[in-house]
């Protein structure tokens, strides 16, 4: 049995960034915002002004891309306002200036939160925390050729293409989390996570060698990699050529499909008055896979395509009937199947790790902390590539629960800025790397924004220093 993978790795890589258009985890512009209760999702060390409970699926949600391709690299607007947007695919578009705006490798990463039941209250000498969210971590990376390869249609004689570099890793899971921290010294704080994860569903695709050598009448496809998938109640469909061509699923066999554990560790130091320096290491852990529910496949090696023509342009006709875009897509996803093809081998137990991040911040309080000026660096480190930021953040805290965050950032994927705001129990923050839109609202920035919102009823106040 033969399996593709062409359209999560396809259309998930290329379009859901551009169509979605909205770092997961708590927003890391909260980093010094007392009054934001899910702090200590980035450094379990950092305890609230107050404790909360978080309104069941409203406590946090979440939505991240994160990537240095640019939305206005695949989608443009038309010549005439009011006429049909399109992709770099149109003959309007010069084939070598596309190239120029692509490299080897594209990285795509797109993470959703969800907090389903959430609280954090003060007792036992220090701040205590429970959590159950819903995480997804979904990180592509896309070869420039096979952009190339859509864009330049007809095969010339001898041409040759190197997709090795595509591959697409996605990890969802469950975690039920608890978490304490509390004052060690005057200047010390430490604070720690246990996690146990249920794991809800995972791919792992690459191909260590994927090369296509074009002539007029075929192209040769040579393939080498490996596919894994462990998610439970999926049912392949197959269509007459043994070629899975569809993913439905099967209610009677749902079930776990994998556990495991994690660990948070963070700490807080005040050298001096008025100045905190904190670091954090987050999401150390693994998830083991049930073979019950897992699929494994290998890409055949050798195929023999014939290749796609006309693609991409306003006249595009197929059997009498002029295509849209969407048509042209779902047409170019028919015929890239040819070139992702999966043999399906005996599937295995196997461990995936989480995706770790390292923080490090400094902030210094001004006016009694009613003011203050943060920077933070993280690192998180996806297989066989790492997302590294750098923030600046200006906090304005009047009150207790009134807190704003101006933020800025600069990123190997993306520069971005942002603003958090904290009005009693509302959060709302947003990043974004640019504020400039086309006429049909389409973001003319790179594939870079986060959007954070959260309900959240506070409840019982810090406990005062106790007078010596």
């Amino acid at each position: 049995m033969k399996i593709s993978y062409t359209k999560y790795i396809v259309i998930a890589g290329m379009f859901f960034g551009a169509f979605a258009g909205v770092s997961a985890q708590t927003q890391l512009g909260s980093y010094f915002l007392e009054a934001s209760p899910f702090r200590h999702q980035l450094n379990p060390a950092l305890m609230p002004d107050r404790g909360y409970v978080a309104i069941p699926a409203l406590g946090n949600i979440e939505f991240n891309v994160n990537s240095p391709l640019s939305y206005k690299t695949f989608i443009y607007p038309a010549p005439n306002v009011g006429d049909k947007l399109y992709t770099f695919l149109d003959s309007r578009v010069n084939a070598k200036e596309f190239e120029k705006k692509i490299k080897d490798a594209n990285p795509l990463m797109v993470n959703v939160d969800l907090s389903i039941l959430s609280f954090g209250f003060f007792k036992w000498n220090g701040y205590n925390t429970f959590d159950i969210s819903l995480r997804s971590r979904n990180s592509f990376v896309l070869p420039g050729d096979l952009f190339l390869f859509l864009k330049n249609g007809n095969p010339v004689e001898g041409n040759s293409y190197d997709l090795h570099n595509t591959a697409i890793r996605s990890n969802t899971y469950v975690e039920l989390a608890l978490g304490h921290a509390r004052k060690i010294t005057d200047q010390w704080t430490a604070g720690a996570k246990v996690k146990a994860l249920v794991g809800a569903a995972n791919l792992n695709a690459r191909f260590d060698r994927l090369d296509i050598t074009m002539s007029e009448e075929q192209w040769r496809i040579n393939a080498l990699g490996a596919a894994e998938l462990s998610v439970s109640g999926v049912v392949l469909k197959e269509d007459e050529n043994g070629l899975v061509d569809d993913v439905d699923f099967d209610s009677g066999q749902l079930g776990v499909s994998g556990g495991g554990v994690g660990i948070d560790l963070g700490v807080t130091y005040e050298p001096i008055e008025h100045l905190v320096v904190s670091a954090a290491v987050t999401d150390l852990g693994f998830i083991t896979w049930n073979k019950k529910h897992s699929h494994k496949g290998t890409p055949k090696s050798d195929v023999v395509f014939e290749g796609f023509h006309g693609i991409g342009n306003d006249d595009y006709v197929k059997d009498g009937v002029t295509k849209t875009v969407d048509d042209q897509v779902d047409d170019l996803m028919d015929d890239l199947k040819t070139i992702y093809q999966f043999e399906t081998e005996e599937a295995s137990k196997r461990t995936t790790g989480l995706a770790p991040t390292i923080l490090v911040g400094g902030e210094y309080q001004l006016l009694n902390n009613r003011i203050s000026a943060g920077l933070v660096y993280s690192t998180t480190f996806y297989p066989g590539r790492a997302h590294t930021r750098l923030m600046a953040s200006l906090n304005l805290k009047p009150l207790r629960l009134i807190m704003i965050g101006i933020n800025g950032s600069v990123s190997n994927y993306a520069n971005t800025f942002g603003a958090v705001i904290n009005l009693g129990p509302l959060f709302i923050g947003a990043e974004v790397s640019s504020l400039k839109v086309s006429p049909e609202f389409i973001p003319l920035g790179k594939l870079a924004a986060n959007v954070n919102f959260g309900l959240n009823i506070p409840i019982n106040k810090k406990p005062e220093p106790k007078k010596k």
